[in-house]
């Protein structure tokens, strides 16, 4: 009987904790015109992802495809921005019988361009350049960094470009604690 008694104890007490599945997470966003900044935050921390807006009027767009955007996930503790752990640069091609179809992305050519480091890899690919572009950024912080779409590895025909204020980093990290300061969260 007693053995009974704590294991209904013991049940009782162990289904009031918090389980792993149910772990609360929070998020919140902040927008201006350095960009959008999403924050999660969980038990093992906070990540932010800062969507950064591409300058105005600068940049190449053509009939198959947008200028890129740059997407910068970061760790965020302590109020600061740190990494960015990963990159993402978005590429969208358009097809359309007025502009045909746009070329397969095996045959088109990333570069990032910062502070007159170029990092390149094949849009087909952009698993191994987003990491390089992700270290890059980490070991020395640009002031800008132009993408470009080409046609072709190393001076072929431009098919988008866009340039991204990487010196507005300071104003990511108070949108990131503002996203954090009006947070929702779920559970």
């Amino acid at each position: 009987m007693r053995s009974a008694f704590c294991l209904m104890v013991w049940m009782a007490a162990s289904a009031a904790l918090p389980s792993p599945a149910l772990a609360q997470a929070c998020e919140g966003s902040a927008k201006s015109k350095a960009g959008e900044v999403y924050v999660t935050a969980e038990a093992g921390g906070e990540t932010a992802t800062w969507i950064v807006e591409r300058t105005e009027d600068v940049g190449v767009e053509t009939a198959n495809f947008s200028r890129p955007s740059l997407m910068l996930d970061f760790v965020f503790a302590r109020g600061e921005l740190t990494g960015p752990e990963a990159t993402v640069v978005s590429i969208s091609r358009i097809s359309s019988e007025a502009a045909g179809n746009a070329p397969n992305l095996g045959a088109v050519w990333v570069e990032a361009e910062m502070d007159g480091r170029v990092i390149g890899w094949r849009a087909s690919d952009s698993s191994k350049g987003h990491r390089a572009l992700a270290e890059a950024l980490r070991k020395q912080w640009p002031a800008k960094l132009v993408v470009t779409l080409q046609a072709q590895r190393q001076g072929g025909e431009a098919l988008a470009s866009a340039e991204f204020l990487l010196s507005r980093r300071a104003d990511a990290q108070a949108l990131a604690r503002e996203a954090l300061a009006g947070r929702e969260c779920a559970g």
